[in-house]
């Protein structure tokens, strides 16, 4: 073998040794540690009732980022959710499906709403206000007012009182409500009863002429068109500690004395805490 084919036969050797050091070791097999299961996230749609009120409706479902805050007597709670028409709609879609009669009175637009539930004997006043970044959510138990018409007007129905009621004698004393009303953008149920003087528990009647019963309805309608008063056939009124009724005949349409209505009442409000 001549010298020139030994040096090529030793560098092809050569070569083909470098390349089979070279060539990449395949890496040992490591198994992969296995993932821990995980049980699935219950997505929680109700806020915690621990310490909240025994008559707060466990049915109006508050979402989870809602931090309750009150005790057994106040309904309170917080959110940093800033979107107050969102929240206002979530109540009102959770009270009707819980089967109560939702009235929204809007006192600031985007800011300050009342959610008035009524079901029955029971209601609810929830207001919704909206700070810088927070939204805070107060409910309270209102007393309810069963109102019935007659006439011009034929309704029954439940409204709630947006106020406590202090039988406390005195020189002047009403019950009554105003919500809004479907009918129109400015109707609404409007009942006030006013009695001066006021003696306080006991029973009322303006043909006896010692008192002054002062009635005004409207009777789910526009205040411009359907605004009754001055009963001709006079009212009777019964007060207790929590609960009373009246009834008044031939209640005017201040606009048009033509049209009338009778018009009867029953309320209750929870005892006071």
């Amino acid at each position: 073998m001549s010298t020139r084919t030994l040096f090529f036969s030793t560098t092809f050797l050569t070569l083909i040794l470098l390349a089979c050091n070279l060539v990449p070791l395949s890496p040992t097999p490591i198994a992969p540690t296995p993932s821990p299961t995980r049980a699935p996230t219950a997505t929680l749609t109700r806020t915690p009732r621990a310490g909240a009120p025994t008559w707060w409706d466990a049915r109006l479902a508050l979402p989870a980022s809602f931090d309750f805050q009150g005790d057994a007597r106040r309904a309170l709670w917080s959110t940093r959710e800033t979107n107050i028409e969102s929240i206002k709609d979530f109540l009102v879609e959770q009270a009707r499906a819980a089967g109560y009669q939702v009235f929204v009175v809007t006192k600031s637009p985007r800011a300050i709403y009342d959610v008035l539930c009524v079901r029955g004997q029971d209601a609810l006043a929830i207001n919704l206000t909206l700070g810088t970044d927070t939204t805070i959510v107060r409910a309270v138990r209102v007393g309810v007012l069963h109102l019935k018409v007659s006439g011009e007007a034929n309704i029954e129905l439940a409204l709630p009182l947006r106020a406590r009621l202090d039988v406390t004698p005195g020189s002047e004393w009403s019950v009554g409500t105003a919500v809004p009303s479907p009918q129109c953008a400015r109707c609404e149920y409007f009942v006030n009863v006013l009695i001066a003087p006021f003696k306080g528990v006991g029973d009322y009647n303006s043909k006896a002429g010692t008192y002054l019963i002062d009635v005004q309805v409207i009777p789910g309608g526009d205040p411009d068109q359907d605004d009754f008063r001055w009963a001709i056939g006079g009212c009777t009124v019964t007060v207790r500690e929590n609960s009373g009724a009246f009834a008044c005949q031939q209640l005017q349409n201040v606009n048009d004395q033509r049209k009338r209505i009778d018009v009867s009442g029953q309320w209750t409000q929870p005892p006071s805490d």
